[in-house]
């Protein structure tokens, strides 16, 4: 397996600050960056997600079901996103890197295996700071709690950055420092 250092991936729960530090990335380091949240809807779009069959079952059964069918199109979003950007700064939206299936965890761990930078950000180590830190979106769905718990920000990430209390610029620095990057001859 070939490593990819030159990739950076960034994912996390919502509003931790993921795009920001994306995008002060992608201007220190001069790298291009590409978001997930931008993207990701000319994707579905050629993979046949449905945004009103989508909003049928999150009317009929609830937001977990809702999110369970966008989860079948996430994995080859993640591909794709990865296969087209290669050597960009990418920004996973909140929940982007959570699945519920085993396949779907098992083949979006495939997918990030070989990529060495993949950073998690979250506020701190504490769970409950975490939670109270950072509101879900819709009032009657804990959403962000969701993310925050889920076992696959453990799975994915090889790197966790904590950024509560820090300044963007303090949380890139952070970021930096834990880059890994190809071994040379003089650094083995």
């Amino acid at each position: 397996m070939i490593t990819d250092y030159k990739t950076i991936i960034i994912i996390g729960p919502i509003g931790v600050g993921k795009t920001t530090q994306a995008k002060l990335l992608s201007e220190h380091l001069g790298l291009p960056r590409c978001s997930y949240d931008e993207v990701k809807g000319s994707y579905w779009n050629n993979q046949g997600l449905d945004k009103e069959t989508a909003l049928t079952i999150e009317e009929k059964q609830g937001i977990y079901a809702m999110l369970s069918y966008m989860n079948r199109y996430k994995v080859d979003t993640f591909a794709s996103i990865i296969k087209d950007h290669p050597a960009h700064i990418i920004d996973f939206g909140g929940g982007a890197q959570t699945f519920d299936e085993a396949y779907q965890v098992d083949q979006t761990r495939k997918l990030l295996e070989p990529i060495a930078n993949v950073f998690l950000l979250m506020p701190s180590t504490d769970l409950a700071t975490n939670i109270k830190s950072l509101p879900g979106l819709k009032e009657d769905f804990p959403i962000n709690t969701h993310i925050i718990m889920h076992p696959t920000n453990d799975i994915f990430a090889k790197k966790i950055v904590y950024t509560l209390g820090k300044p963007p610029e303090a949380i890139m620095y952070d970021i930096i420092s834990k880059l890994e990057s190809k071994p040379t001859k003089t650094n083995l």
